[in-house]
């Protein structure tokens, strides 16, 4: 086997390792897990500081402070030392944020943190008016019953499209019903009797479907998920120089070790306990 297809095959004993090991907490937490969990965020970490000292560090300070404003090297017309040599000043910022690692001066850091966090708050306020509050609110400025559906609903032939047609009939004063419903549930200036609390009651049904099928939605990518993996450890076969090897068989030479390692970690973790509870009693 060359090297090439040893590589491959590693990579395939490490993909159902890994899978396995983030499986293997559904029965209970664990070694196994905990080593895929850490092992996971390290390599998540590493990836994210690499990523951002290559596509912000380098190209957004370094090059355009050293490079173009202290050196005066490779300048566009349109670009000015003076404005550039300024970075020196988010540069001093980003320094002073290692200053958390200090006790005695970690004071210092509060500075380019709250420059940080405001500058986000502001920037988030317009963000969110522009891209979320403004279109929604433009999106339930609607007829009350929407054009055009009353007259498919009578010309529908068949009671199933007659059916479809009435639904599509009702789907804007729903919504428009929805919408005043659970703004009345957050209205809390008012107490919530009679015609409020009614409002209110109403709200909070649209509010348990819209969660109900928010989480309906969640599980069944999950379980979507769950069934990719399992078709790959169990039904699918990997090419490797050539050779076709059954994902199952791997499954089965990564999962007996670890299966084994396991009753033997929770079989000594069990009379550890016992030991305990008997010299306590």
């Amino acid at each position: 086997m060359g090297s090439e297809q040893l590589l491959q095959l590693t990579k395939l004993l490490l993909e159902v390792f890994f899978t396995l090991a983030a499986i293997s907490f559904l029965y209970r937490d664990n070694p196994i897990y905990k080593f895929a969990e850490h092992f996971f965020v390290g390599i998540a970490a590493g990836y994210w500081i690499v990523l951002q000292f290559h596509t912000v560090f380098l190209p957004k300070l370094w090059y355009p402070l050293v490079h173009k404003g202290i050196m005066g090297e490779e300048l566009r017309p349109e670009e000015h030392r003076v404005v550039l040599l300024l970075l020196f000043f988010p540069g001093i910022l980003g320094l002073m944020m290692f200053a958390q690692f200090s006790r005695e001066n970690a004071w210092l850091a509060r500075w380019p943190m709250g420059i940080v966090i405001g500058s986000f708050a502001g920037a988030a306020v317009t963000g969110f008016a522009s891209g979320d509050l403004v279109p929604q609110i433009q999106a339930n400025l609607l007829p009350i019953v929407q054009p055009g559906s009353w007259a498919k609903f009578l010309e529908a032939p068949l009671f199933q499209a007659k059916l479809l047609a009435f639904l599509d009939f009702l789907s804007f004063p729903i919504l428009i019903l929805g919408v005043f419903c659970c703004l009345i549930y957050f209205f809390f200036s008012k107490e919530h009797r009679g015609a409020t609390g009614a409002a209110a009651t109403i709200g909070i049904w649209f509010l348990m479907v819209s969660f109900g099928a928010s989480y309906g939605r969640t599980v069944a990518t999950r379980v979507s998920l769950f069934l990719e993996r399992a078709t790959f450890l169990l039904t699918d076969t990997t090419l490797i120089g050539g050779r076709p090897f059954q994902n199952w068989k791997i499954t089965a030479l990564v999962a007996a070790p670890m299966v084994g390692f396991l009753v033997a970690y929770f079989g000594v973790l069990r009379r550890g306990e016992e030991q305990g509870e008997g010299e306590g009693s």
